[in-house]
This record gives structure tokens, C-alpha cells and sequence, in this order.
């Protein structure tokens, strides 16, 4: 009631003062204060915003959780008090990421080591079991500031203190690593509207194939409201070896209560029996296939118009 009041004697103001410049100004500056501004500047204040070269975090408390967004992209969601330690949105078991990381005991023993290219607020590490060994690629140091070191998420904290984050673009970091030196990496850096394409070409997938054992596996999440990048993911595995598959996971009523999300992630591996171990008897994985006249992308050559939704309606439920 207080908001519609206010809004209804600055919208007469500026009727008012419509002509006159100063008091127009005004006018103008107290709606742009009164709607949204204030919240801004005192999100600022608090701390639960902030800005690095590469965007604008903003961490926003509601009843029983905390999520941390950049932009309009949401990096990820921690409840809070007994449900801490439960993988979230992208991450919940039933996902292709759930499930290759429950499997990872199984597939490489109880010492495989895991990477991550994208920390966010560090969900995955709470697949971590003892005894494996785990690595975040993360390039903004001001996200590895809030998912570790200012205490607002605690996801690492809590499940895997002893974690090692790399600092800097994933793909050098990842070049620099010795050979077979992962047996699962993940790669999650595309949901947001602008994706870092030098991760996604021929090239970077040899990079990612230099560093996973022999029979490694690769999993990449493609959730993404503007492109659809199983073709992207798709090429690269034609020119590279790869055998893929692709699970899009719908959470239940009841995962969707703990914020779970829609998911779509592409198992890749350069051992079919690797990745068969990883799908079988699992109807929900089904196979990758390349999309006929697709130019993977390269180092030299890249284009998201072929994979725009919005130029490109027959990729609108891809």
C-alpha cells in the first residue's frame, strides 16, 4: 500500500513537472530510488553484491536458502541448516553429473580424481568422498572469494575443505596439468548468456582429452536458455573420438521443493566401455549424434548463430 502510494505521488510530480527541467530531473531520480534503487545500494552496502571484471555477483538470503546469481544467471543455490550438504539445482543426484559422480568410486576406485571448470558456489564438491582428490578451475577470483573465503556458501567447507582451486582460464590451467593426471572432469561455464567459446572448440576437447586417464570421462552441461550446444558438443566429439551420450533430467515434485532443476549434461569418453559402464541399463542416457551440415567450432572458426534458439526454431526444444 505504502509502494502505491508513493508511486502514484511521483507519478504526479512528474506530471507536474513535465516541461520544467530541474524539478522533472527530480522527480525522475526519486522513482528511479523509490523502485528498485534503494534495494540496489543497500544490497551494495551489505556486501551481498559485488562486481569483478567479469560481471556482477549478487547473493540474495530467502526463507531456508541462499543462492548466488551473476547477472541474470543463476549460479547456484545452498540450503540452509540440515539440508546444507545437498546438491542443488543442476547438481541433484538424478542428473548426469549425479550420477557419474555417484559412479566415480566405482568406475576409478577410491582415489579417483575429479576436476571441475566452474566453481560457482561449489556444489559438486559435495559428491566428494575421502580418499579422492579434487581440482576447481575457476578464472574470477571473486567467485572463489564467495564460495570459499567469505563463509557465505559453505558447500567446500563442509564437504571438501582439502579441494585445490586453480585460479585463471580453465583451458591453460588445464593445458599445464600433466597428461592422464584426471579420471572425471566436468565442465560447467555454459549456462550463462555468453558463453566462453574457446572452451567448446576441437582444439580445447584434445586439451580435455591430454589430461583425462586413457578411460576418463568428460561431462559437459549444456543448460542454456539461449543456445542449443549439443551440436557444438556433438562435433567436437565426431573430430576428436569421443563417444557421447546425453541425459536431460526432470526432477521430481518433491526435488523441486529441495531446488532442484531441468538438466541437460553430455557423458563423453574416449573408452566405449568406459562410458557404457557409466550408461548401462540407464534408459534416460541416450545417444549423441552430430547435426547433419554443423561446422564444429575451432580455435580459427566459431559462430553461435547455428545454434541460436531464437534464429533457429527447430532448436527450440533441443
Amino acid at each position: 500500500m505504502h509502494e502505491q502510494v508513493a508511486f502514484l505521488a511521483v507519478a504526479t510530480v512528474g506530471l507536474i513537472a513535465t516541461g520544467r527541467r530541474v524539478p522533472y530531473l527530480v522527480a525522475l531520480a526519486g522513482g528511479l530510488f523509490l523502485f528498485g534503487g534503494y534495494r540496489a545500494i543497500e544490497t551494495s552496502l551489505s556486501g551481498d553484491r559485488t562486481r569483478s571484471y567479469f560481471g556482477v555477483y549478487t547473493v540474495n538470503d530467502e526463507p531456508g536458502e541462499r543462492r548466488l546469481a551473476h547477472g541474470t544467471t543463476l549460479h547456484g543455490i545452498q540450503l540452509k541448516g540440515a539440508r546444507s550438504r545437498l546438491p542443488t539445482t543442476y547438481y541433484v543426484p538424478g542428473s548426469g553429473i549425479g550420477r557419474a559422480m555417484l559412479a566415480a568410486p566405482t568406475l576409478f576406485g577410491p582415489a579417483a580424481r575429479i576436476g571441475v571448470v566452474g566453481l560457482g558456489t561449489g556444489t559438486l564438491a559435495c559428491y566428494a568422498q575421502p580418499g579422492q582428490q579434487w581440482r576447481f578451475y575457476e578464472i574470477d577470483p571473486e567467485v572463489v572469494d564467495l564460495s570459499r573465503d567469505s563463509g557465505k556458501f559453505t558447500f567446500l567447507r563442509q564437504c571438501a575443505p582439502q579441494a585445490r582451486i586453480a585460479v585463471g582460464d580453465a583451458r591453460i590451467r588445464l593445458a599445464e596439468a600433466a597428461p592422464a593426471s584426471l579420471d572425471l572432469l566436468a565442465l560447467d561455464a555454459f549456462s550463462s548468456d555468453a558463453v566462453p567459446m574457446h572452451l567448446m572448440t576441437t582444439e580445447a576437447f584434445g586439451t580435455y582429452g591430454r589430461v583425462l586417464a586413457p578411460n576418463g570421462l568428460l561431462l559437459v552441461h549444456i543448460s542454456n536458455r539461449f543456445l542449443a550446444l549439443s551440436p557444438v558438443v556433438a562435433g567436437a566429439a565426431a573430430q576428436g573420438g569421443w563417444h557421447a551420450a546425453r541425459l536431460v533430467y526432470q526432477p521430481s515434485a518433491l526435488e523441486a521443493r529441495n531446488e532442484a532443476a531441468v538438466s541437460d549434461w553430455i557423458a563423453l569418453s574416449r573408452d566405449a566401455n568406459m562410458l557404457a559402464r557409466l550408461t548401462a541399463n540407464d534408459p534416460q542416457w541416450f545417444a549423441l549424434t552430430p547435426k547433419p551440415g554443423f561446422t564444429p567450432w575451432t580455435d580459427d572458426y566459431a559462430s553461435v548463430v547455428p545454434v541460436m534458439r531464437a534464429f533457429n526454431p527447430s532448436l527450440a526444444d533441443d
